[in-house]
């Protein structure tokens, strides 16, 4: 009868328990609040225990209480059987030995050390008004030490950019086009110095600078990073565009800027910075030194 007893006990299912997962998340702040990234521990502490009849549970229904009270959320039992407590650890602590260190954006931008007259908020506002009004129509906008800068393009004075954008229409061969820009932020080493992101997308559905018949291809280009620099009296003394953040990214065989929609309809310009980038034979040697020597150190591989 005493091992009946026992055998029903460590049928008996163990108490149910309920487990809420929470996401943590950074609090709202204007640019991130500290510390940013937050691990969470969490250590269990026993509570008051019931008396009970002796139990013949496996070691495998231990060994999942133990792992469960590991997991790092924070869990509510029934009957308070026990108290989780979170210890929290800040992932922007520095690391020398990965090169890893997190500066304190707020403080850069928001702080005492910010210098800079107009602050970050309405310098994204400048940035994205200038954009809406488009290039070709914000010539007062720009200062005399105007410069437009791409990765092959330029440096460009102000009234250099003026006559070149103010002749350029891609809307008439691209009548869809979207730029799809994101990701406005203050640069907190250049306080006067908005970056900015885009993925331009459109339709060659119409004729491209006045010879080229539209094709109906479809462009995606590769996201790009691009940045507008104001000085104090709030005028544009640098546009950057086109620099490509992933190249495997889109159609435009990993170009950025006109030079990508013109490689995406088929017609690439006529020199090399206008085509897809391609290994030089310089490069390539040094790639086969590479490998040579990783033979010659081990030659199992």
């Amino acid at each position: 009868e005493i091992v009946r007893t026992l055998l029903r006990h460590a049928s008996r299912p163990p108490p149910s328990r309920r487990v809420e997962m929470r996401t943590i998340t950074a609090a709202p702040a204007r640019v991130h609040a500290a510390p940013l990234n937050v691990a969470r521990r969490v250590v269990s502490k026993p509570g008051p225990r019931r008396a009970s009849a002796p139990s013949t549970r496996s070691s495998d229904r231990k060994s999942a209480r133990t792992c469960a009270t590991e997991m790092t959320s924070t869990s509510t039992t029934a009957g308070n059987d026990a108290v989780l407590v979170a210890e929290d650890l800040d992932l922007d602590a520095p690391n020398p030995s990965a090169i890893y260190d997190v500066v304190d954006e707020d403080e850069m931008l928001y702080g005492a050390s910010n210098t800079f007259p107009i602050k970050p908020d309405e310098l994204v506002a400048k940035c994205k008004s200038a954009l809406r009004a488009g290039f070709a129509n914000i010539g007062d906008e720009l200062a005399e030490d105007f410069e437009f800068i791409g990765p092959v393009v330029g440096p460009l004075p102000r009234d250099a950019f003026v006559n070149a954008v103010g002749g350029f229409d891609l809307t008439t061969g691209f009548p869809d086009m979207k730029s799809n820009y994101h990701h406005f932020r203050v640069d907190p080493f250049e306080t006067n110095r908005v970056w900015f992101q885009n993925r331009t997308t459109g339709t060659h559905a119409g004729k491209l600078a006045g010879r080229f018949e539209a094709t109906g291809t479809k462009v995606e280009c590769p996201p790009q990073a691009l940045s507008m620099t104001f000085n104090e009296s709030g005028k544009i003394t640098k546009i950057t565009v086109g620099v490509v953040m992933d190249r495997t990214i889109g159609n435009t065989g990993g170009l950025g800027g006109v030079f990508g929609l013109f490689n995406a309809i088929g017609s690439p310009l006529p020199f090399p910075e206008g085509r897809p980038w391609k290994m030089s034979k310089r490069y390539k040697f040094f790639q086969w030194l590479g490998r040579l020597s990783a033979k010659r150190a081990d030659p199992k591989k």
